[in-house]
């Protein structure tokens, strides 16, 4: 995953990464765990694959790059 970012664009991964976790996170008991932090990790890299490919698929002009 990139190492600097926009504001706007981690709101935007925020959001997703927290629809992804729902899921997972509503069969857990809300206790600390392995398999919840697994699913917050997962939920956010899975959004951000979400963001890489729609960057592919409609670039924009003002498009983040990392450095």
């Amino acid at each position: 995953m990139e190492k600097e970012m926009d504001e706007g664009r981690k709101r935007t991964l925020g959001v997703i990464a927290a629809i992804f976790a729902c899921r997972k996170l509503a069969a857990l008991e809300g206790k600390p765990s392995p398999a919840r932090e697994m699913a917050f990790r997962d939920s956010i890299d899975l959004a951000a694959e979400i963001m890489r490919r729609i960057d592919s698929r409609w670039p924009s002009s003002k498009r983040y790059e990392p450095q």
